[in-house]
Parts: structure tokens; sequence; C-alpha cells
């Protein structure tokens, strides 16, 4: 059985979660975990920037507002740090016919808050599955 555990937890699919909202961060770990993918949560990107683990996920779902550094200036680091790991962004504050907006978040998704999980699951299974549609950072 134990063997059975270990073999299905290495299958497991790795999402890194940055969020400052402990309640974002335990509610989507919580659904992503229930969809059976492993979930780490950090509360800030220098939290997760500090973690040698964190380009051994598949792909990121990234709060645009952190406090401290930001959604896009996290990004903008692991593509300057040639870490290739995929970005969701999600965000409460999208300004959509903003120019700044557009360039910001460039071709990267992005699912508005509040959103119901298979909005959010949707997304992620395109970025994994069709990763041609969505660059790495």
């Amino acid at each position: 059985m134990l063997g059975q555990m270990t073999e299905k937890a290495r299958e497991l699919i790795r999402i890194a979660l940055i969020d400052d909202d402990s309640s974002v961060r335990s509610a989507v770990s919580r659904l992503l975990r229930s969809h059976d993918y492993a979930c780490t949560t950090y509360e800030s990107a220098e939290s997760a920037l500090a973690d040698p683990g964190l380009p051994d996920n598949r792909c990121l779902v990234v709060d645009v507002q952190l406090s401290g550094m930001d959604g896009f200036a996290f990004r903008d680091r692991l593509r300057d740090g040639g870490i290739p790991v995929p970005c969701l962004f999600i965000t409460a504050h999208a300004e959509t016919d903003s120019p700044e907006w557009s360039r910001a978040i460039g071709t990267h998704p992005c699912v508005l808050k509040p959103f119901d999980e298979s909005q959010l699951l949707s997304a992620i299974d395109k970025l994994l599955y069709e990763p041609t549609a969505h660059p790495a950072p």
C-alpha cells in the first residue's frame, strides 16, 4: 500500500499558488488537492522565490496584487532567471481595458476573483495541456 501511495504521489502534477490572502490560499489549495494536484502555497513572491523547489512546479497560480513584489514583477523575475514555469494570474482588480494592463499581462491567462472552481480548473487545464497557447514567463 505504501508503495502505491508513493508512486501516485510522484505522478501528481505540482502547482504553486502565490497569494497574500490566507483564505484564498486555503480554498484554492484545497480545491487543487481535491482534483489530485499537489499544491504548495506561498504568501508572497519573495517566499516563493526563496524556495529552490519552485521550478519543479508545472504551473504557477499567481495573484497580481501581492504585498511586496507584485505578480507581474514576480513573473518577470522568473523569466529573467531562466525559470520557464507557465503562470496563470488571478486578481480582483483587473483593468482589462487599459493599455498598461494589456502590456503587463501579455499572453498569460487571467481569472478574475471571485471565480468558481470550474473557471480556475479550466484555465489550469488549458495552461497544462495546451502549452503553446500560453508561453512560460
